[in-house]
């Protein structure tokens, strides 16, 4: 793979299509295959429940991928890794359309959520490289909402696909949407590790960056508090079709309108973060938005377990329950990243495994108690806000941080990294 950067002027808004567009290479790959789990057991002569574990598979590929390709980013640059993770991506795609069981499908899905994992983790990373503070929350609010369309979009076409044609089409989808990525990233993607020194230490230490992120407490209370936020709304996407279809009766064709609303209100959230951030800080945002999360949180769980629940009450509130990620997202991650600028791959990595992670925790837990009521998920989105409220009041550091850690010599701090004329004009 080739490894110097394209010529390639660094426009911030087409950089944010471009690494919006690298993210949804993940929500394609596992939307646009769920309304074909059916047709794939029949296909397989197996249990729906079989071919459904390869989404537990995907994840757990896409955490290592994660894991794995964060570091090396740091050390070989940003895009060698992501090209790699697009051909993986690419060649375990077209293999799947020809797999003839459940167990070569989970095999290959997790191959391909390894390459798809390698792709995701360099965005944030890139997007550390060329900005700090404010501008890096600006940058992220914009990936963050052109990404949006991909899980929005997905689940329909894959349904358009199952009905013009068979569950195969929908992988076919996947390689040739890896492959256009591959050509964009190929001839437009800058390597951004030029604009920041890259990890130049010894290869054998390049995995214990990992433990100095974890001991960096002020930097982990932000990327705990993300967790917390993120692991409210996973756990509403996990109850959701029973909560609205199976306990209040909604239609599945009203589902999408009402699952719909909540995208809407992160969007809203999202774009009023570029004027917020014009008077106030990052830290100042990420509070306010935890706080409004966790009001309407608790204002979900009375409504639902003490007064007589309908939809007219719990929409609302499970929109500001879950749109207020809008806010908490982009300056939580702003804020965690800015503690790195040397080893932005391996932070991204771990931010985004533990967000996973706690997500599918969240998800299996309220599987396991789940009662026929809305007590399992609602007690699950409270404990999270709380957390995450926790986290940003007593964990997380109010200023950002005034030095930038070294982590080539990990117990010293350098002195504040300059800003060079290199780097990119505003995320606006």
């Amino acid at each position: 793979m080739a490894s110097n950067a394209p010529n390639t002027e660094l426009n911030p808004k087409r950089l944010a299509l471009l690494l919006a567009a690298l993210i949804a290479t993940a929500p394609f790959a596992i939307d646009t295959y769920l309304p074909a789990i059916p047709a794939m057991a029949d296909d397989f002569g197996a249990t729906t429940h079989a071919v459904e574990v390869s989404i537990s598979t995907f994840l757990i590929g896409f955490a290592l991928g994660q894991l794995i390709g964060g570091p090396v980013s740091d050390r070989i640059g940003r895009r060698p890794i992501a090209l790699t993770g697009l051909v993986v991506y690419i060649i375990t795609s077209a293999i799947i359309t020809s797999v003839e069981s459940s167990t070569a499908l989970n095999v290959m899905r997790f191959i391909q959520a390894i390459g798809g994992g390698f792709a995701l983790v360099v965005v944030g990373a890139s997007v550390r490289d060329l900005y700090d503070g404010k501008e890096a929350a600006r940058m992220f609010a914009l990936i963050a909402v052109i990404m949006m369309i991909a899980p929005l979009v997905a689940p329909t076409v894959g349904s358009v696909l199952l009905v013009w044609f068979n569950w195969q089409a929908i992988f076919v989808l996947l390689v040739i949407y890896g492959s256009v990525m591959l050509f964009v990233v190929w001839f437009k993607m800058p390597e951004t590790t030029k604009y920041r020194p890259r990890y130049a230490g010894p290869a054998r230490r390049i995995w214990w960056t990992y433990l100095g992120v974890l001991r960096t407490r002020k930097a982990v209370g932000f990327m705990l508090t993300h967790t917390g936020a993120s692991a409210v709304m996973f756990s509403f996407l996990t109850d959701s079709p029973f909560m609205y279809i199976d306990f209040f009766g909604v239609s599945p064709a009203v589902f999408p309108y009402l699952f719909g609303c909540n995208v809407v209100v992160i969007v809203i959230c999202n774009r009023l973060n570029n004027p917020l951030l014009r008077r106030l800080e990052c830290h100042q945002i990420l509070m306010i938005g935890s706080g409004i999360q966790l009001a309407s949180v608790i204002g979900l769980f009375f409504a639902i377990n003490v007064f007589e629940p309908t939809l007219y009450s719990v929409v609302p509130l499970v929109m500001l329950s879950v749109g207020m990620i809008g806010l908490t997202a982009p300056n939580a991650t702003a804020s965690f990243m800015q503690y790195f600028p040397h080893i932005g791959g391996t932070a991204t990595a771990l931010m985004g495994t533990i967000q996973f992670a706690t997500g599918a925790v969240a998800g299996m837990l309220i599987g396991h108690f789940h009662d026929g009521t809305l007590l399992p998920v609602t007690i699950s989105m409270l404990c999270f806000a709380i957390f995450a409220n926790l986290m940003v009041h007593f964990v997380a550091e109010a200023k950002l941080p005034e030095v930038a850690y070294d982590f080539n010599a990990p117990n010293t701090p350098n002195t504040p990294e300059p800003k060079t004329e290199t780097k990119p004009v505003s995320a606006e």
